[in-house]
């Protein structure tokens, strides 16, 4: 993409095909079928390949039809009846491997000093490598095969000196004999992601995420388990992602928005996928059967799952990227940003060795050209640049109106992440008086559950916003991994794609009314059109919707003395003493020099200082902390 740029070529790719998805219950459906339809294409000479990375993979994900999830096929397990198909996460991708698909899994292997943090985490994971391992020598001695047909990559290779920085990137891959497709969002193939229809939650979250020990439903006939059979059981139980006082216990609702892609993007997002697989290690390459690997990796290290992965120069290439068939009436200009960072022992001259914060860059330049409505969905937003930058632009262009979506609960860390969210609301709200307790063009909510649901789900309950979609306009949809805050701007691996074509934007926007306001059908308001006022005119009809309902929507608390929730219990957002701590090490840490943030800039100071600010041939600010 910086090639691109630099060449004085626009880096969009054209002619694409574009699908959103509300909700990780569409997404994983469009995944799995888009899975299985690479199985079925894979021939002799073309068996196709996919590319996966995540920030967590559970093996025990299941991915089957929505329908059925009360029954079949984990019930049917549970009391002693045979499953018709095996659809977890890791049946798949043994699927694809005995089709002989080519299976790369890119996926975070946390720094060594957080095992006791987040075992369960990192055990499945590491799980997968040996799983994948297994099945792989199996395939290549039983089919005389000479190069590997699946390998995991555990992933350390993230920025240097911040003990909490990670690989958040969320992204698909699927090359077939005619199919070539891309998925990116903020939907991991993980435990709680999958939100059922009716909001009626993911079964596979709170108490009911599945302890391993007890296995899975293992299908009948298609699927070979021998290497499952050969790999010690997983024994790690992973543990709920949310607090039950505000999201249940057990079926809790995630929100999530991902993205389907066709046409020139899927050879982008390959070519991504390509350079952070070949990116440079500080270490020695190491494979999960060695014994260091499970208890001695590191920062600049990748693990994988075969020794043939590497050799004595490096980690082998990949493929390169072949552009895609075109598609027929696609017409959507999409562009993938990325956020890698900062690492100090990256060679000079080798990829990324400048890094990228091509997310924040895009995010401040979608916002500078907005002059309607800007319609944000966020996990955190803690970023004060981006609220100042927001803030500014509503002074400076009168007709510019902005809404915010968020969780009404942190899911850890809680009172230094409500006191960072606080914080960046306070920002964004500055110099704007209230009139009946609402704000003339701000609107910030939560997501919050009280419409009539089966009997054994509680009302009254939190959804948990995990979303990273933004609208700016009535032009642009932009959806990926990133969160609106330092470290997705500047610390962890991340990805988005923007899309820039009115159609999609107005069906994602139909699609989001929908969800929050009970199947309402989004008013007639063209938001790429030329009133001066449509902006305002959308604001005002969300508005009123969350007022009259039904809608999932509650105005945020924030502001109040003592915030409470709809379930009465409080939300502890006040300043503690170990903020000044947890905040900037662990919550939000940054790849680059803290100098770059001086009080009070902007998003688009940020910018301007890593981007454009150059003496002579020296980045200033282009370096470590």
């Amino acid at each position: 993409m910086a090639g691109r740029a630099s060449a004085a070529k626009d880096p969009w790719d054209e002619h694409c095909e574009v699908t959103t998805y509300v909700g990780g219950l569409a997404a994983m459906s469009a995944m799995r079928d888009s899975l299985r339809l690479a199985m079925t294409e894979a021939q002799p000479g073309n068996r196709g390949h996919v590319y996966i990375t995540g920030w967590r993979f559970n093996c025990l994900r299941d991915l089957s039809d929505g329908t059925q999830w009360r029954t079949d096929p984990w019930d049917a397990f549970l009391s002693g009846r045979s499953a018709d198909e095996d659809d977890t996460a890791l049946s798949l991708v043994l699927q694809l491997m005995q089709a002989q698909v080519q299976v790369r899994i890119l996926v975070w292997y946390p720094r060594a000093f957080t095992h006791n943090f987040i075992h369960a985490h990192i055990a499945d994971h590491f799980y997968l490598a040996k799983v994948v391992a297994a099945e792989n020598k199996r395939l290549k001695t039983n089919l005389s095969l000479t190069e590997d047909v699946g390998v995991v990559a555990l992933d350390v290779r993230t920025a240097d000196n911040v003990l909490t920085a990670a690989h958040h990137q969320k992204t698909m891959v699927i090359r077939g004999a005619t199919t070539s497709v891309a998925y990116v969002g903020g939907v991991d193939l993980a435990f709680t992601r999958r939100d059922a229809p009716q909001l009626e939650g993911d079964w596979q979250s709170g108490s009911g995420i599945p302890d391993p020990l007890l296995g899975w439903p293992k299908a009948t006939t298609g699927v070979d388990y021998t290497s499952v059979d050969q790999v010690p059981r997983l024994s790690d139980r992973q543990e709920g992602d949310l607090p039950g006082e505000f999201y249940g216990e057990a079926r809790q609702m995630w929100h999530d928005q991902h993205l389907r892609l066709k046409g020139p993007i899927v050879k982008t997002l390959e070519h991504q996928f390509v350079e952070r697989w070949q990116d440079a290690t500080t270490k020695g390459l190491l494979d999960v059967t060695d014994p260091a690997a499970d208890s001695l990796w590191s920062v600049g290290q990748v693990v994988f799952s075969s020794p043939n992965a590497f050799d004595a120069t490096g980690i082998k290439p990949l493929p390169t990227p072949v552009a895609p068939p075109a598609e027929a009436g696609a017409s959507s200009l999409v562009q993938m940003w990325r956020t890698i960072p900062w690492r100090t022992s990256r060679p000079a001259g080798k990829p990324f060795s400048r890094a990228e914060f091509t997310v924040m860059a895009g995010i401040e330049n979608a916002v500078k050209r907005s002059t309607q409505l800007i319609l944000m969905f966020d996990q955190y937003f803690w970023s004060r640049p981006l609220a100042r930058l927001l803030n500014d632009r509503l002074n400076a262009v009168q007709s510019l109106h902005v809404i915010v979506i968020l969780p009404p609960h942190a899911d850890s860390f809680a009172p230094s992440a409500h006191h960072a969210r606080a914080l960046a609301l306070d920002d964004l709200t500055a110099g704007f008086t209230k009139t009946g307790g609402e704000y003339e063009r701000i609107a910030v909510y939560n997501l919050w559950h009280n419409a009539d649901s089966p009997p054994e789900l509680p009302l009254n309950r939190g959804i948990y916003v995990h979303a990273k979609a933004h609208t700016y306009d009535g032009d642009l949809l932009v959806c990926g991994s990133a969160n609106l805050n330092r470290r997705s701007f500047l610390c962890d691996s991340e990805i988005a794609c923007a899309v820039l074509d009115p159609a999609v934007v107005l069906a994602h926007q139909s699609a989001l009314w929908a969800y929050l306001f009970g199947g309402a059908i989004r008013p007639n308001v063209d938001l790429s059109g030329t009133d001066p006022n449509r902006g305002a005119q959308l604001f005002f009809k969300f508005r009123q919707a969350v007022r009259t309902g039904p809608s999932v929507l509650i105005p945020d608390p924030w502001q109040e003395a003592d915030p409470r929730l709809p379930n009465d219990h409080a939300r502890d957002q006040s300043p503690w003493l170990p903020f000044f701590f947890v905040y900037p090490y662990f919550l939000d840490p940054t790849s680059i020099s803290s100098a770059v943030e001086n009080d009070g800039s902007l998003l688009s100071d940020i910018v301007f200082r890593l981007e454009k600010l150059s003496i002579g041939n020296d980045w200033p600010y282009r370096r470590g902390p």
